[in-house]
């Protein structure tokens, strides 16, 4: 098994514990949250898509 592919899966596991018992206002908190700090740690700039989702560039 790649080790990449078991790094992702570790993440999408601790995600899913970070998450588990919140509601979803605190779900869309976490989320939104997390894009802040990759904008920052990556010195990027968010665009929020027609879709709603977002680039960062």
């Amino acid at each position: 098994m790649p080790r990449a592919l078991t790094e992702v899966w570790d993440w999408k596991d601790a995600v899913n514990d970070d998450i588990k018992d919140m509601s979803v206002e605190e779900k869309i908190r976490y989320f939104s949250d997390g894009l802040v700090q990759a904008e920052q740690l990556l010195h990027g700039r968010l665009i929020r898509n027609d879709d709603g989702s977002y680039t960062l560039k």
